[in-house]
Protein backbone atom coordinates (compact mmCIF):
# COMPACT_ATOMS: atom_id res chain seq x y z
CA UNK A 1 0.00 0.00 0.00
CA UNK A 2 1.46 3.49 -0.91
CA UNK A 3 1.91 5.82 1.98
CA UNK A 4 3.80 8.91 0.10
CA UNK A 5 3.52 11.21 3.45
CA UNK A 6 5.57 8.58 4.93
CA UNK A 7 7.81 7.91 2.47
CA UNK A 8 8.48 11.52 2.31
CA UNK A 9 8.89 12.10 6.27
CA UNK A 10 11.23 8.56 6.33
CA UNK A 11 13.45 10.40 3.43
CA UNK A 12 13.81 13.27 5.24
CA UNK A 13 14.75 11.22 8.44
CA UNK A 14 18.13 9.71 6.46
CA UNK A 15 18.81 12.88 5.19
CA UNK A 16 18.86 14.35 8.46
CA UNK A 17 20.85 12.13 9.52
CA UNK A 18 23.52 11.47 7.12
CA UNK A 19 23.91 16.07 6.69
CA UNK A 20 23.74 15.77 10.65
CA UNK A 21 26.65 13.30 11.02
CA UNK A 22 28.73 15.35 8.32
CA UNK A 23 28.14 18.82 9.74
CA UNK A 24 27.89 17.79 13.13
CA UNK A 25 30.13 14.58 14.34
CA UNK A 26 32.67 14.30 12.15
CA UNK A 27 35.18 16.33 14.13
CA UNK A 28 34.68 14.13 17.14
CA UNK A 29 37.12 12.19 18.72
CA UNK A 30 37.73 9.09 16.27
CA UNK A 31 35.87 6.06 18.52
CA UNK A 32 33.06 8.74 19.45
CA UNK A 33 32.55 9.33 15.79
CA UNK A 34 32.33 5.42 15.44
CA UNK A 35 29.62 5.63 17.85
CA UNK A 36 27.57 8.41 16.72
CA UNK A 37 28.16 6.86 13.16
CA UNK A 38 26.28 3.47 14.65
CA UNK A 39 23.41 5.65 15.72
CA UNK A 40 23.01 7.77 12.53
CA UNK A 41 23.64 4.74 9.79
CA UNK A 42 20.97 2.55 11.58
CA UNK A 43 18.84 4.95 11.80
CA UNK A 44 19.25 6.63 8.13
CA UNK A 45 19.12 2.67 6.94
CA UNK A 46 15.92 1.64 8.52
CA UNK A 47 14.48 5.01 7.13
CA UNK A 48 15.64 4.37 3.67
CA UNK A 49 13.77 0.78 3.99
CA UNK A 50 10.80 2.58 5.10
CA UNK A 51 10.98 5.10 2.15
CA UNK A 52 10.91 1.96 -0.33
CA UNK A 53 8.15 0.09 1.74
CA UNK A 54 5.94 3.19 1.86
CA UNK A 55 6.26 3.76 -2.04
CA UNK A 56 4.58 0.34 -1.83
CA UNK A 57 7.75 -2.11 -2.33
CA UNK A 58 5.84 -4.79 -0.03
CA UNK A 59 9.46 -6.91 -0.05
CA UNK A 60 11.13 -4.68 1.71
CA UNK A 61 8.18 -5.11 5.25
CA UNK A 62 10.68 -7.51 7.10
CA UNK A 63 13.64 -5.90 6.28
CA UNK A 64 12.54 -2.07 6.90
CA UNK A 65 11.24 -3.73 10.34
CA UNK A 66 14.69 -5.58 11.21
CA UNK A 67 16.47 -2.80 10.36
CA UNK A 68 14.18 -0.65 13.01
CA UNK A 69 14.84 -3.09 15.68
CA UNK A 70 18.78 -3.16 14.94
CA UNK A 71 17.87 1.25 14.96
CA UNK A 72 16.01 0.36 18.28
CA UNK A 73 18.99 -1.67 19.97
CA UNK A 74 22.74 -1.04 18.40
CA UNK A 75 21.74 2.30 17.27
CA UNK A 76 20.33 3.30 21.08
CA UNK A 77 22.87 1.37 22.76
CA UNK A 78 25.59 3.53 20.91
CA UNK A 79 23.76 6.89 21.06
CA UNK A 80 23.96 5.96 25.06
CA UNK A 81 27.32 5.76 25.15
CA UNK A 82 28.72 8.29 22.43
CA UNK A 83 26.39 11.12 24.61
CA UNK A 84 27.77 10.16 27.75
CA UNK A 85 31.10 11.14 26.21
CA UNK A 86 30.24 14.23 24.98
CA UNK A 87 28.47 15.08 28.18
CA UNK A 88 32.00 13.64 30.11
CA UNK A 89 34.36 15.28 27.56
CA UNK A 90 36.01 11.74 27.17
CA UNK A 91 37.46 10.21 24.13
CA UNK A 92 36.03 6.15 23.91
CA UNK A 93 38.23 3.68 23.55
CA UNK A 94 38.24 0.78 21.34
CA UNK A 95 36.99 -1.63 23.78
CA UNK A 96 33.91 1.00 24.92
CA UNK A 97 33.08 0.63 20.99
CA UNK A 98 33.11 -3.39 20.53
CA UNK A 99 31.39 -3.63 24.25
CA UNK A 100 28.86 -1.15 23.30
CA UNK A 101 28.03 -3.04 19.81
CA UNK A 102 27.75 -6.29 21.38
CA UNK A 103 25.49 -5.68 24.15
CA UNK A 104 23.25 -3.62 21.12
CA UNK A 105 23.70 -6.77 19.03
CA UNK A 106 22.92 -8.91 22.06
CA UNK A 107 19.50 -6.89 22.56
CA UNK A 108 18.68 -7.17 18.38
CA UNK A 109 19.11 -10.44 18.60
CA UNK A 110 16.64 -10.91 21.48
CA UNK A 111 13.98 -8.72 20.18
CA UNK A 112 13.99 -10.91 16.65
CA UNK A 113 12.49 -13.22 19.32
CA UNK A 114 8.75 -12.75 18.81
CA UNK A 115 8.16 -13.23 21.90
CA UNK A 116 10.77 -10.42 23.06
CA UNK A 117 9.28 -8.08 20.58
CA UNK A 118 7.37 -6.64 22.91
CA UNK A 119 10.43 -5.23 24.67
CA UNK A 120 11.51 -2.87 21.92
CA UNK A 121 9.35 -0.27 23.40
CA UNK A 122 10.90 -0.62 26.76
CA UNK A 123 14.08 -0.43 25.70
CA UNK A 124 13.68 2.90 23.86
CA UNK A 125 12.10 4.25 26.25
CA UNK A 126 14.79 3.27 29.08
CA UNK A 127 17.46 4.89 26.73
CA UNK A 128 15.68 7.83 26.30
CA UNK A 129 15.36 8.25 30.43
CA UNK A 130 19.22 7.66 29.95
CA UNK A 131 20.03 9.89 27.52
CA UNK A 132 17.81 12.42 29.82
CA UNK A 133 19.67 11.93 32.83
CA UNK A 134 23.11 11.78 31.17
CA UNK A 135 21.99 15.09 30.05
CA UNK A 136 20.74 16.59 33.44
CA UNK A 137 23.78 15.25 34.63
CA UNK A 138 25.84 17.16 32.15
CA UNK A 139 23.46 20.33 32.84
CA UNK A 140 25.57 19.80 37.01
CA UNK A 141 28.63 19.57 35.55
CA UNK A 142 27.78 23.18 33.47
CA UNK A 143 27.93 21.95 30.31
CA UNK A 144 25.44 24.52 29.12
CA UNK A 145 24.93 22.71 25.54
CA UNK A 146 23.27 19.57 27.45
CA UNK A 147 20.62 21.86 26.99
CA UNK A 148 20.05 20.20 23.47
CA UNK A 149 19.94 16.95 24.21
CA UNK A 150 17.31 18.22 27.01
CA UNK A 151 15.22 19.69 24.01
CA UNK A 152 15.57 16.15 21.59
CA UNK A 153 14.88 13.88 23.83
CA UNK A 154 11.59 15.87 25.12
CA UNK A 155 10.42 16.40 21.43
CA UNK A 156 10.82 12.54 20.59
CA UNK A 157 8.73 11.92 24.38
CA UNK A 158 6.09 14.75 23.09
CA UNK A 159 6.37 12.29 19.18
CA UNK A 160 5.50 9.29 20.95
CA UNK A 161 2.67 10.68 22.80
CA UNK A 162 0.32 11.90 19.33
CA UNK A 163 0.28 7.98 18.39
CA UNK A 164 -2.21 7.47 21.75
CA UNK A 165 -4.15 11.13 20.88
CA UNK A 166 -6.58 11.42 18.46
CA UNK A 167 -5.25 14.60 16.39
CA UNK A 168 -5.16 14.88 12.84
CA UNK A 169 -1.51 14.17 12.61
CA UNK A 170 -0.06 11.14 10.91
CA UNK A 171 1.44 9.21 13.80
CA UNK A 172 4.10 7.89 11.96
CA UNK A 173 5.15 11.01 10.05
CA UNK A 174 5.51 13.06 13.47
CA UNK A 175 7.37 10.48 14.79
CA UNK A 176 9.85 10.62 12.10
CA UNK A 177 10.06 14.34 11.64
CA UNK A 178 10.36 14.63 15.44
CA UNK A 179 13.56 12.00 15.38
CA UNK A 180 14.85 14.14 12.51
CA UNK A 181 14.55 16.74 15.28
CA UNK A 182 16.24 15.30 18.19
CA UNK A 183 19.04 14.14 15.76
CA UNK A 184 19.46 17.96 15.07
CA UNK A 185 19.64 18.56 18.78
CA UNK A 186 21.64 15.97 19.38
CA UNK A 187 24.14 17.35 16.98
CA UNK A 188 24.05 21.10 18.28
CA UNK A 189 24.71 19.72 21.51
CA UNK A 190 28.46 19.54 19.96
Amino acid sequence: MLHLSNAISDAVLALVCIVAFFRFFARQPFYNRILWGIFLVTTALAAAAGVFRYLGVKDLTATHRSLSTLAGSVGLVAVVVAIWALVMRQSMSKWVVVSSVGVGLLIFVTLLDPAYEVFGSVIQAFSMLLVMLIAVFGLMKKYQKAVWIVVGVMIIGLATKVANNHLPFNPTDVYHYALAAMVVCFGKAV
